[in-house]
């Protein structure tokens, strides 16, 4: 199996429980895989025969403009089936998404969720 690697994709956005998460946009760092067979692709040479990996950015953003949830569990779940739904190539996708200024005391360089999901069936 093939990979589409997105990494570390950071958009703004307003995921989170607490009020001053809401209020105001904060950055987010969104990894994502898309596993699928990527041979054609790479014998044609063709855009077609692959995953845009811009098409995929754009749907990133789209998402996090949109998205209404508090738990970054929540918008990766939902970030998922979107891509699960719109490239019908992928058969596994993985999506990660940091939080570097969680509302959190203490040093870090990050915190965050990653799930993976596969097409059923």
């Amino acid at each position: 199996m093939d990979t589409v690697i997105l990494n570390r994709i950071e958009l703004m956005g307003s995921i989170g429980v607490a009020p001053e998460e809401k209020s105001s946009k904060q950055r987010y760092w969104i990894t994502i895989e898309l596993d699928a067979d990527l041979r054609r692709s790479g014998e044609t040479d063709q855009l077609e025969d692959t995953i845009d990996y811009a098409e995929v950015f754009k749907i990133c953003e789209q998402q996090m403009q949109r998205s209404s949830v508090d738990l970054l569990e929540a918008f990766a779940e939902e970030l998922a089936k979107r891509l699960l739904g719109r490239f019908s190539k992928t058969e596994r996708v993985m999506v990660e998404i940091l939080k570097p200024d969680a509302p959190v005391e203490g040093a870090f360089d990050s915190m965050g969720v990653r799930i993976v999901r596969r097409r059923s069936g």
